[in-house]
C-alpha cells in the first residue's frame, strides 16, 4: 500500500486567539523593559529587577510557543501497516495498525477546552497537544488542532488518540479500509505454524 498523507486541520478559532494571545502578552511584557531601555534607566540601575523579571516571563512565553509550535502536527499518513503522525520539528509519532481497535469522527469532543476539561497538558496553543482528563470520557491523548474535525483512535492497551485532519470522514474511511486489508491475529499464526511444519 502506497502512504496517503493526510493535511491537518486549519486551527481553529479558540486556538487562534489562545495562540496569538499569548504572543500578544509576551510582547507587553517586553514593553517596560524596552522603555526603560530607552529612557536611559535601565543603564542607571533604576528598574533593573523590574526589567528582569518581565524579560524572564516574556522569555518563558517564547519558550512555551516555541515548544508548542515543534510538536504541532503537520500531516497524518495512512502507511503500509501504520499511521504517522509527522510534526512540525518534533519526532513523528508512528501508531501501529496492531494496535489501533477502532476508529470513527469524535463530534461529540467538539466543546473541549470549554466544557468537560478536568486535566490537560496544551488546551490551546497551536492546537491541542499532550494528555487530557475530560469529564465524561476519561483520559484521552490529543495530537490535535481543530476541534470541529476530530477523529479518535481507540488504541490496544493506550488512552484512545485524538487527532484531526482537514477531512476527518475521508480519513476515517481510509483508514478503515486499510485496516481491513490486515490479516487476522489469528490466520497470521495460522502461516506461521504451516511454515514451521513444512521444515
Amino acid at each position: 500500500m502506497d502512504t496517503t498523507a493526510y493535511p491537518v486541520a486549519r486551527l481553529d478559532p479558540y486556538a487562534e486567539q489562545i495562540t496569538s494571545g499569548i504572543a500578544m502578552l509576551g510582547g507587553v511584557l517586553m514593553l517596560p523593559t524596552l522603555f526603560l531601555y530607552l529612557s536611559g534607566f535601565l543603564l542607571t540601575g533604576v528598574g533593573v529587577t523590574g526589567a528582569v523579571i518581565t524579560a524572564a516571563v516574556a522569555l518563558a512565553l517564547a519558550v512555551w510557543l516555541v515548544l508548542n509550535y515543534a510538536v504541532q502536527p503537520s500531516s497524518y499518513e495512512i502507511q503500509a501497516e501504520r499511521v504517522l503522525i509527522r510534526r512540525r520539528w518534533a519526532r513523528a509519532l508512528p501508531l501501529p495498525f496492531k494496535d489501533i481497535i477502532g476508529v470513527s469522527t469524535a463530534e461529540a469532543l467538539a466543546d473541549v477546552p470549554r466544557f468537560g476539561l478536568r486535566r490537560s497538558f496544551n488546551a490551546g496553543v497551536y492546537g491541542y497537544q499532550g494528555p487530557f482528563k475530560l469529564d465524561p470520557y476519561g483520559a484521552v491523548f490529543f495530537v490535535a488542532t481543530n476541534r470541529e474535525r476530530l477523529v479518535a483512535l481507540a488504541r490496544r492497551d493506550r488512552t484512545p488518540l485524538i487527532i484531526s485532519p482537514a477531512r476527518p470522514r475521508e480519513f476515517v474511511e481510509a483508514l478503515r479500509a486499510a485496516l481491513m486489508k490486515l490479516p487476522e491475529p489469528d490466520t497470521e499464526l495460522k502461516i506461521e505454524n504451516e511454515k514451521l511444519k513444512s521444515f
